[in-house]
């Protein structure tokens, strides 16, 4: 067995469960199998990447009624937690009226005591969203004991993943429970060094950026541009497919409007990725696979830009379909829209039946009489041609009979 490099020893007890997330063997045979599509420059010799996960806040929670605060406030089962069976839950936060506030991840820490009241909770949220939630949160503790703190000067956000394909487990910390593939996450006091611990467990450091990649390139949404603050819903932004819903665990804040679009089984919209270029770029540049081109020098469109798809042009000369039934509206039909981008990919929370009939305007093949295809503006007013992904980890692949090209 190789040996395991491990940080626990140069910090407190307190904090010592969540360092271990980032044990990395010292033999790269053992690191863990990650995501399918690479997300770090290809020169890299390491095995894994770190990277400090950029604009993240920590609140820390402490006080007996923790548990039963935040059981009555997110979409998962915080007992989870208490049991033992994780030691990092992702969740939701959402109105009462159903839409999402943010999504978090609950990381639980114990010391030496075992009382409830020295067991410290670190939510770990987007930096956006830090103030209406804290705001939020504090209408509902009342005369709960918990204590809210932020913490956010004195912690980061860490992230590890693997780029090989070896099927050996870390078997220490705390796995991204979003996707098989996402990586390690752990909540760590800002004095430890991530250079130095990316050393240590023969990583190696990135910034933040390739984390952003590596989500992108994977269909992950995350934090308050792909999750837009009390407009979107927590099933159109994958939370269920994240595993951060427990549709049995009972009452919470928002739960309703979840729990009746899961049991109506009709999503219509959610975030995909999506690979993006100019629209008159050469035919052979536009075969647009989900890789990133970190050499793209468009502007990207702007947050939340509308996504429009319109019929592909006839594809065969010789249809005897009438001209007339297939010709394209000026502006199209409202697809969905543009969340958030890096280099030529992003995310976007898209109609699910429009991004089963888009079809590659070039391709040499005769693309389906309903195939569309879909562009979105750029900043600077450019047209960009828009490829939508379906993420081949999702458990429930769409089709066309359960999706409805509606509101």
């Amino acid at each position: 067995m190789p040996s395991s490099i491990s940080l626990t020893r140069t910090v407190s007890m307190s904090v010592r469960p969540a360092l271990r997330t980032l044990s990395v063997a010292a033999s790269s045979s053992s690191i863990r199998t990650f995501a399918s599509t690479p997300s770090a420059a290809s020169s890299s010799a390491s095995s894994a990447n770190i990277a400090v996960v950029p604009s993240r806040s920590i609140i820390e929670l402490t006080g007996r009624d923790t548990e039963k605060l935040m059981q009555g406030l997110v979409s998962n089962d915080v007992r989870r937690l208490t049991k033992k069976e994780t030691t990092l839950l992702y969740s939701a936060f959402a109105n009462p009226q159903g839409r999402m506030l943010a999504d978090s991840f609950l990381h639980r820490l114990e010391s030496n005591s075992s009382t409830a009241d020295d067991v410290r909770w670190m939510l770990d949220i987007d930096s956006r969203s830090l103030s209406s939630l804290l705001t939020f949160i504090k209408k509902f503790k009342l005369r709960s004991k918990v204590k809210l703190r932020d913490v956010t000067d004195e912690f980061a956000v860490l992230q590890a993943w693997s780029l090989h394909q070896d099927p050996t487990r870390w078997e220490d910390g705390a796995e991204d429970p979003r996707m098989p593939g996402m990586g390690f996450r752990a909540v760590v006091p800002k004095s430890i060094d991530p250079a130095a611990l990316a050393a240590q467990s023969e990583a190696q450091l990135v910034e933040g950026d390739e984390y952003t990649i590596h989500r992108f390139l994977n269909g992950v949404g995350e934090g308050a541009l792909d999750f837009p603050e009390s407009t979107s819903l927590p099933l159109e932004n994958n939370i269920d497919y994240m595993n951060g819903v427990d549709f049995r665990k009972g009452c919470y804040v928002g739960q309703e409007l979840t729990a009746r679009t899961h049991h109506t089984g009709v999503v219509r919209k959610r975030i995909v990725p999506l690979v993006l270029c100019p629209a008159d770029a050469p035919s052979s540049s536009s075969k647009m696979q989900l890789e990133v081109d970190r050499t793209a020098d468009f502007e990207l469109p702007d947050h939340l830009a509308e996504v429009r798809s319109k019929p592909l042009s006839p594809a065969s000369p010789t249809t005897t379909e009438p001209v007339k039934t297939r010709q394209t509206p000026t502006r199209g039909k409202a697809a969905g829209k543009f969340t958030s981008g890096i280099h030529n990919i992003g995310l976007g929370c898209l109609r699910l039946e429009q991004v089963l009939r888009w079809s590659d305007p070039n391709s040499d093949h005769s693309a389906p009489m309903d195939a569309l295809q879909m562009s979105v503006q750029a900043r600077d007013g450019t047209l960009l041609r828009v490829r939508p992904f379906v993420p081949t980890w999702w458990p429930e692949p769409p089709s066309r009979s359960d999706s409805s090209d509606q509101d």
